[in-house]
């Protein structure tokens, strides 16, 4: 079986599962990157993201780059009695 990714910048479409790259420019125009499996969202006045390591990068300045989601060429699907796909 192989995996395909898509890589998108849009925050509303991270998921848990998701590998994102996030950047924070520093006070002096330097540029600090992070990465990681998003494990959750945090809901304050802003959705953040929540990494597998527990970071919230979010808090801390960095914005999401993009987000790589891996998509499987082949898909599981069942067929009722019927012969409907579910």
């Amino acid at each position: 079986m192989s995996v395909r990714f898509e890589i998108t910048t849009e925050p509303g479409t991270v998921a848990p599962g998701d590998l994102v790259v996030l950047r924070l420019v520093t006070q002096k125009g330097g540029v600090k990157w992070t990465c990681g499996i998003v494990r959750c969202f945090i809901d304050d006045d802003q959705s953040a993201i929540v990494l597998r390591t527990g970071k919230i990068p979010e808090y801390d300045g960095y914005v999401l780059v993009c987000c790589i989601k891996s998509i499987p060429d082949e898909v599981q699907m069942t067929i009722t009695d019927e012969g409907e796909v579910v």
